[in-house]
């Protein structure tokens, strides 16, 4: 982690990642039996899925910091370091607007 430049965002995105994952384990009480989360299909059935699939774009997020990281340690660009750790907080702020805009939209 020496060669990566703003550590501390690095944290962030997946402190987010994690909030987001354990409120999408917690509610899954509270939710309805499907859920929709693929809002780019259209209309109809298959936009459902169970509340368990809203954990994945937390992992899929997570996912995309550890390749980001991945990639910046094989750089030596440090405006490129710095632009893949903001697209890793940026990919993980989304996710976690996602699964909370969904959870707070179904409960």
């Amino acid at each position: 982690m020496d060669k990566i430049p703003l550590k501390n965002w690095v944290l962030v995105g997946g402190a987010l990642n994690l909030i987001a994952l354990i409120f999408a384990l917690i509610s899954q009480n509270r939710l309805p039996p499907q859920v929709p989360l693929f809002y780019g299909v259209p209309a109809g059935e298959n936009q459902l899925v169970k509340p368990l699939f809203l954990t994945v774009p937390a992992l899929l997020s997570c996912f995309l910091i550890l390749v980001n990281l991945f990639l910046a340690r094989l750089t030596h660009n440090d405006f490129l370091k710095k632009a893949l750790v903001v697209a890793g907080l940026a990919g993980a702020i989304f996710a976690g607007i996602t699964t909370f805009k969904i959870i707070f939209l179904v409960w």
